[in-house]
């Protein structure tokens, strides 16, 4: 709702865009673009029908008219926040944008009326969260469906508090009010059509997404827009920094853009192009989503040149548009690394960081496991990766793990508390060290163990087969070493490469990753 020291400003102001809506004599856009009002109805009549696999919640409300923004979700227990990869669709940050509304209301209809007849639609909802937000700025959607200004791209904020509306003073572009190098896109300059506001997250339409984002932990997010000021019909994905170069994750979230951007089809059946957009163009959707929360967050441009076609060719392109953007499903089968953080006393789930150690740096945030579960989920190309878990008053945990095709490479950690009272010893199977890491003649594995478990450590290549087995007696607190000289169980020196060595004692593992230099 619209804050109570508003009230009066944001009653002045619709009283004046009210009669600017009035003197539209016509709407200027086919009949075939849904109207807000007729969005709400198609949802409400959407729940109803479906009430066993869908959700409609109100995300919050717009600043000006106090419009809802809806988040509609769709998921086989949609009252449950269930251990699975989440999706989100979101469109109208731009008001005149309005193809990504289209694209969404064609989807949610498709899957619904798919769901029970058609296996893989059903397989989808059945295995994945769903969350659509068709329009996310109903205030400047509202004024471009009018007639009024077609071309209006902002929402309708009174800058100035004259209390009437202004073209050339109002309103922010959305698109670049998030938290992420806000100062670095967008303008300051309150008449321009790439306004920032005041500050980041000032606009009630963002702490919407925002909220909904932090909350479900989408794995991927796709943004639509269309270009009326960029390339279009393409995937633009996070990001390239001038002055820092690509984005940890750049080669997983690139593999995935342009797959998605092949599956999207242009009217003469060529595919769309796959884009690495800026780091440096600030506070925009994508950035923020990858930058905040870790999902694989894209932004679709649909059409060329153009952010509306006659409404006789709407269908057509909704249908091509979202028989790309449901790549997302195919992907949320792996290829990556997902598993699930415990203490190691209790079995409770924890909000631990995980840090992939070939994929992270200062410019993004941590990445954590969700609170419900314990759970992350990191889609990667197939390869080799050193994993760090953490959290507060926990002993951090280091694992290596094998990515391989087309699948999920399931990586669990057990955090032992640092103020538990239980014995050094009982804290299971660890690598404290490998000392020298790269070597070319031998190294030296310490680690700790608990008494009278009999541990070994094994050597493994980069495809998990054993290479080498050496025993590794302790002393009476359960700490030892071994050294591994290269050689395999032949006695013949390995190749050289990448090898995990592995400390297994009684039920307990903890493995890290050793480069042979030979």
């Amino acid at each position: 709702m619209i804050p109570m020291n508003r009230l009066h400003t944001a009653a002045t102001l619709i009283a004046a865009l009210s009669l600017l809506l009035a003197a539209a004599t016509a709407q200027a856009l086919d009949p075939r673009y849904h109207t807000h009002a007729e969005v709400r109805s198609e949802l409400l009549a959407a729940a109803a029908a479906h009430p066993e696999i869908t959700r409609l919640d109100t995300l919050g409300y717009s600043g000006t008219y106090g419009k809802a923004i809806w988040g509609f979700k769709v998921s086989d227990n949609p009252d449950v926040d269930e251990d699975e990869p989440v999706v989100l669709y979101v469109g109208v940050h731009h008001a005149e944008e309005v193809m990504g509304l289209e694209a969404i209301m064609w989807m949610i209809d498709e899957i619904l009326t798919g769901y029970g007849v058609d296996d893989t639609l059903t397989a989808w909802v059945n295995d994945n969260e769903t969350w659509f937000v068709p329009i996310m700025n109903p205030d400047g959607h509202e004024l471009v469906l009018s007639g009024a200004w077609e071309d209006w791209r902002k929402n309708l904020r009174d800058n100035n508090g004259s209390g009437a509306f202004e073209r050339d003073q109002d309103g922010v572009d959305l698109n670049r009010n998030y938290d992420f190098n806000w100062t670095a896109g967008g303008s300051s300059i309150p008449a321009s059509d790439y306004y920032r506001g005041p500050s980041p997250f000032s606009e009630p339409e963002n702490q919407a997404v925002r909220d909904l984002c932090n909350g479900v932990k989408p794995m991927f997010s796709l943004n639509y827009h269309s270009p009326r000021s960029s390339v279009g019909d393409c995937v633009y994905y996070p990001w390239f920094w001038p002055a820092q170069g690509y984005c940890p994750d750049y080669p997983h979230i690139q593999d995935i853009a342009v797959e998605l951007a092949n599956r999207t089809k242009k009217p003469d059946g060529t595919s769309f192009q796959a884009l690495y957009g800026y780091a440096s163009s600030g506070g925009c959707a994508r950035n923020w989503h990858y930058y905040a929360t870790g999902c694989v967050s894209l932004e679709m441009e649909i059409l060329s040149v153009a952010v509306t076609v006659p409404g006789d060719s709407v269908d057509a392109y909704c249908r091509r548009v979202a028989r790309g953007s449901w790549y997302f499903y195919e992907r949320a089968k792996g290829p990556g690394i997902t598993g699930h953080v415990t203490d190691a006393v209790t079995g409770g789930p924890i909000v631990a960081e995980v840090k992939v150690l070939e994929a992270t740096s200062d410019q993004i945030l941590p990445r954590t496991t969700d609170a419900t579960y314990g759970r992350y989920w990191r889609p990667f190309v197939p390869g080799t990766y050193t994993v760090e878990f953490s959290a507060p008053g926990y002993l951090g945990l280091t694992r290596a793990v094998v990515v391989g095709e087309g699948e999920w490479a399931v990586l669990d950690a057990a955090l032992w508390p640092e103020s538990s009272g239980v014995p050094e010893s009982a804290h299971g199977a660890r690598i404290e060290s490998v000392v020298p890491n790269p070597f070319s003649g031998m190294t030296t594995v310490r680690f700790a163990a608990p008494p009278g478990a009999s541990p070994r450590v094994e050597i493994h290549d980069a495809a998990g087969r054993l290479v080498a087995e050496i025993a590794a007696p302790t002393d009476e607190r359960g700490a030892g070493e071994v050294v591994w000289d290269g050689r395999a169980r032949g006695g013949e020196k390995a190749a050289s490469g990448v090898y995990f060595a592995r400390l297994v004692a009684g039920e307990t593992s903890h493995e890290v990753k050793v480069v042979y230099l030979r």
